[in-house]
């Protein structure tokens, strides 16, 4: 069995408004095919590259909820890691991100509160294979948890 990697352990007191965290990934037709296996979504968008060029796309189209994962993976692995949790996330797609793309994710602190033992990212995911503007953006809320 593989280990798991180790998250970042931040603290409250130690993150920092204006503190990014970004990563590029390559998204994988088995990234997609994993993603609808595990949540039931098979639409043929996603899943048929001839249905989705013939509806004016160059390939299947990545999954939004995917994206919204690779976010997931940025709290819990990296900013601000084992001791986040989501309570929230907005996110709105300006253009698609497609099987085969190289994806930027990009997190910046814009918010934190000590009193509500919390804080506000700000995400942008950019399609690295198309332009600069971001494909999709948005923010999460994140808890701080303690240990007990």
């Amino acid at each position: 069995m593989d280990e798991e990697p180790s998250a970042a352990t931040w603290s409250l007191n130690e993150i920092t408004e204006g503190q990014t965290f970004n990563y590029e990934r390559v998204i994988h037709s088995s990234d997609v095919d994993a993603f609808a296996s595990l949540t039931g979504d098979f639409s043929p968008l996603h899943m048929d590259e001839s249905f989705a060029r013939k509806r004016g796309f160059k390939t299947r189209v990545v999954h939004g909820a995917l994206l919204g994962g690779l976010i997931s993976r940025v709290i819990g692995m990296h900013l601000p890691g084992r001791n986040a949790i989501l309570l929230a996330l907005d996110l709105k797609f300006s253009s698609p991100i497609f099987v085969g793309d190289l994806v930027r994710i990009c997190g910046t602190v814009v918010q934190l509160s000590i009193a509500a033992s919390s804080i506000i990212i700000q995400f942008k995911v950019y399609n690295t294979s198309i332009d600069s503007k971001p494909a999709a953006f948005g923010k999460a809320i994140v808890g701080m948890t303690r240990e007990s």
